[in-house]
């Protein structure tokens, strides 16, 4: 089996704690929160809005280390930092001190965890087979959306959530953690290969992307704006409503092992959309893909907005987890694409603060609208225009020719 099946695997096992436990987890610990410190649901979200922020720092920062040191041992760091973050927020004793421990850790465990490093080891081992192997790796996210947020539910009912938090920490050292080490590889040539085994180069690869880009270079290319911005705008979506789809069904009376179950459908949904999307992304216009995608957000979102019943909003967690599950290997073969693999890194951490300022209003913006209505209704109508504006703004990229214009 070619080796670079084994680096997918750990980029796999990064995704599944990191995505798992700050995309998909975090929602099942709002409720708690909020009961032991007394908290608004406002004051909850400032935890993800700081993380989102120290994201601006943490995203360039971590993409420039990619293109330059070793991805396993970055990898390898990031469980360290998650377990110590995980551990500490578990002991945090006021609502101030869990949200800049909150942030921290997420911030600490997305960058050198998540897909940007998985991402771009995996892109460094594959060629014609990229977008499959991306997607095989970005099911790992979604995984993760089943797993981790079911053990937290089960752990949080036994034991409490700060317990339940520590729990993770242990796994995260004794079991993630030995995998990444043990799974990833920096790069073909340190282990006398080529990618995918191939003898020479693939024909279009440009020398640009052998030589790399400069992070100039990056920020003059127009995909990059457009890139950047769209998703942003999608992500700053789905992630606030994300964070809040458990209360939400709360609200609606959906009990809290529905709840649980709900969150699993959509994770499941996930690992269709990456293997499906990902599959089709070295074969489909990666625009269209996109398109695809926020079609199936957008429909989501509507479901949501009538208050329906049970089934119906497990319908729309289908639709949910197919569009976020679509989105990551598309995205990450168009920035291959444009960019190349020798400037994944830098070019990905330059995005992170574009995205992250997309996003950083996001998750108190849904608070106070809730904590003003009442309702999540003008929340999901909001983002619904938005994800529109994120597909209008794709029209005119032209990411064949970016990476030499």
């Amino acid at each position: 089996m070619y080796i670079g099946w084994r680096v997918v695997a750990g980029a796999f096992f990064g995704m599944v704690l990191a995505n798992g436990m700050f995309t998909y987890a975090f929602t099942v610990l709002v409720d708690p929160i909020r009961e032991e410190f007394g908290a608004s649901l406002e004051q909850v979200m400032y935890g993800l809005t700081l993380g989102t922020l120290f994201g601006l720092i943490m995203g360039p920062l971590v993409g420039a280390l990619i293109d330059r040191f070793s991805v396993r041992i970055l990898m390898t760091l990031g469980c360290l930092f998650t377990a110590s973050g995980l551990f500490a927020i578990s002991n945090a004793q006021s609502i101030g001190a869990f949200s800049w421990l909150l942030a921290a850790t997420m911030a600490l465990s997305l960058a050198s965890m998540s897909s940007m490093p998985g991402s771009a080891v995996v892109s460094r081992w594959f060629s014609t087979n990229r977008g499959r192997a991306l997607g095989i790796a970005s099911i790992g996210s979604s995984f993760g959306g089943v797993l981790v947020p079911a053990l937290l539910t089960f752990w949080i009912s036994l034991y409490g959530w700060r317990d339940a938090l520590q729990m993770m920490a242990l796994v995260t050292v004794l079991l993630v953690m030995p995998i990444i080490w043990l799974t990833v590889r920096n790069q073909p040539s340190d282990l006398g290969l080529t990618v995918e085994n191939q003898p020479a180069p693939q024909n279009n690869e440009s020398a640009v992307h052998h030589t790399g880009m400069s992070m100039l270079e990056i920020l003059r290319t127009p995909a990059f704006w457009i890139i950047g911005l769209s998703m942003g705008m999608v992500f700053a979506a789905f992630s606030s409503m994300l964070a809040n789809l458990a209360p939400y069904a709360a609200g609606l009376g959906v009990g809290e092992n529905q709840i649980s179950t709900m969150i699993s459908i959509l994770a499941l949904g996930g690992v269709v959309g990456k293997f499906v999307f990902g599959m089709a992304a070295d074969r489909i216009n990666l625009r269209k893909g996109l398109w695809l995608a926020h079609f199936l957000l957008c429909v989501a979102f509507l479901i949501l907005l009538t208050e329906p019943t049970y089934p119906l909003m497990v319908l729309a967690s289908v639709f949910f987890g197919l569009s976020t599950g679509g989105l990551l290997p598309v995205w990450s073969a168009m920035m291959a694409r444009v960019f190349g693999v020798a400037s994944f890194g830098r070019a990905m951490g330059a995005m992170g603060p574009v995205i992250t300022l997309s996003i950083l209003p996001a998750y108190a913006l849904v608070g106070r609208l809730f904590d003003t209505t009442g309702s999540y209704s003008l929340g999901l109508m909001v983002f619904s225009g938005v994800i529109l504006l994120a597909a209008l703004l794709l029209v005119p990229l032209k990411y064949e020719t970016a990476s030499r214009s």
